[in-house]
């Protein structure tokens, strides 16, 4: 899934590998807070030369997060500084914005579509690297596509077949009284025909993004580097085009939003054409890259999709998370999505396996009342883990280190250590009463940031 159904904040959690009440970029156009790391930046302290091309959409936009060579396409978000215009003025003078077009059909040929042309500058820059084909390169592509504005190429047009697209779903109730707000503002009503022709040109904007991909897919093996690159297709989120009479994305918590594409592909770790019923999400690309490169220090609450891919992973997710904003906290199994909209007292819950198409909401039906508790504990716990979490070494008793590793499996490599068991005097009192007295062990090879005395530097008791 997305770690936000909205474009900005959904990246910055692939930038950071925090969700979106940790890194605060929690709506379009804000800037994460300070003193958080990237992972194009430990790229490059790994050796790594970095490179970004297309979307980026991080605040403020001059900021590169570490990609030491950008060529970026921000969707006018940069104004007149944007590149792709500047392209498109070349060989048309009479433009005077990023988006042309009508009609659901771009205004000129496929090669100065946006996408064709973050492709080719992705292309150009893996043409210099055939050159020193053994020093490693992370290259980060960001299609705008297949968002709207939904003007494909003539091109691509003919290469979907309307009658084949699944309908829009209906529905006319149980929707939280957020949701219903947001889709009467952004979403007018339309003919079953304008729908679909909708969803039509968002296939076909899907079809150009595949001819892109393929172009670079070529491109890297025309270098001859294509064997040892592995390549990672996702996005930042979905569309809800038009189901239940809601378009684009927002505080939705419906599949048709929520649910991207997660592909890995040409990893010498993974079966070829294995699919994974691992709970994973965009927020995963940060440890994943890393781990491509050989780092395995914890990176935010990420996690390798390579180990996710495994028939067995050694860290295997029991919940995903996501947020939209404050307006919607989500978690969801392999079998239920809850989500809590935060003071309205309404709650959504989905049982996929026995609705797929999420038409029932069983919030409030006692039948599911321990379902509903156990998702809510989830979400507060998933909020207690923004900004690292915080609690005394002693408290650290091993059920609690337990749950949560589930959640974080790495979270002693950033785990500020205060106030160990402080005596020998102490680990005998947990003897005494049957718990265990060595769950402090972690904190002796580590520096301890406050104590009142620690139990490995004390005399036994007498």
């Amino acid at each position: 899934i997305t770690a936000s159904t909205v474009c900005a904040p959904a990246r910055a959690s692939m930038l950071t590998g925090r969700h979106v009440c940790d890194h605060d970029a929690w709506t379009n156009n804000m800037p994460c807070r300070e003193g958080l790391e990237y992972y194009p930046q430990r790229m490059r302290a790994a050796g790594y030369d970095t490179a970004a091309f297309g979307v980026l959409d991080h605040f403020p936009h001059d900021d590169m997060c570490g990609f030491r060579h950008c060529r970026l396409m921000e969707g006018g978000l940069q104004g007149d500084k944007e590149e792709y215009l500047a392209f498109l003025r070349q060989r048309h003078p009479e433009v005077t914005r990023i988006f042309n077009g009508s009609n659901f059909e771009f205004a000129f040929a496929e090669d100065e579509f946006y996408d064709y042309w973050t492709a080719s500058r992705a292309i150009e820059y893996i043409e210099e690297r055939a050159a020193c084909p053994q020093e490693p390169f992370l290259a980060y592509v960001g299609f705008l596509s297949p968002h709207t504005p939904l003007i494909p190429p003539r091109e691509v047009h003919g290469t979907v077949d309307t009658e084949r697209l699944p309908r829009p779903l209906q529905r006319q109730e149980g929707m939280s009284p957020v949701t219903t707000y947001r889709g009467v503002l952004v979403t007018p009503k339309k003919t079953a025909a304008a729908q679909m022709r909708e969803r039509t040109a968002y296939a076909e904007l899907i079809v150009e993004v595949d001819r892109q991909v393929g172009r670079i897919v070529d491109a890297l093996k025309a270098a001859g580097l294509y064997e040892s690159t592995t390549i990672l297709l996702t996005a930042d989120h979905g569309d809800m085009l038009e189901d239940f009479g809601l378009t684009t994305k927002g505080p939705y918590p419906y599949r048709s939003s929520l649910f991207i594409p997660m592909i890995l592909s040409n990893h010498p770790g993974l079966r070829r054409g294995a699919r994974s019923d691992s709970l994973v999400g965009n927020i995963d690309i940060g440890a994943t890259v890393l781990d491509i490169a050989g780092d395995q220090r914890a990176f935010g609450y990420s996690r390798s999709l390579v180990d996710a891919a495994q028939p067995v992973p050694e860290h295997p997710r029991e919940v995903n998370y996501s947020e939209f904003s404050d307006a919607m906290k989500l978690a969801m199994d392999k079998r239920y999505t809850y989500a809590y909209f935060p003071f309205t007292g309404y709650a959504d819950l989905y049982d996929r396996q026995a609705d797929p198409d999420e038409l029932h909401n069983l919030a409030g039906d006692p039948a599911h009342a321990a379902v509903e508790m156990a998702f809510l504990k989830h979400i507060i716990e998933f909020l207690t883990l923004a900004r690292n979490v915080r609690i005394e070494a002693h408290d650290m008793i091993p059920p609690l280190r337990a749950g949560l590793e589930r959640k974080a499996p790495r979270f002693l490599d950033d785990f500020v250590i205060a106030y160990p068991i402080s005596s020998n005097t102490e680990r005998q009192r947990l003897r005494e009463a049957g718990l265990s007295d060595d769950y402090n062990e972690f904190c002796r090879e580590r520096t301890v940031s406050a104590h009142y005395g620690v139990y490995w530097e004390s005399r036994p008791p007498a």
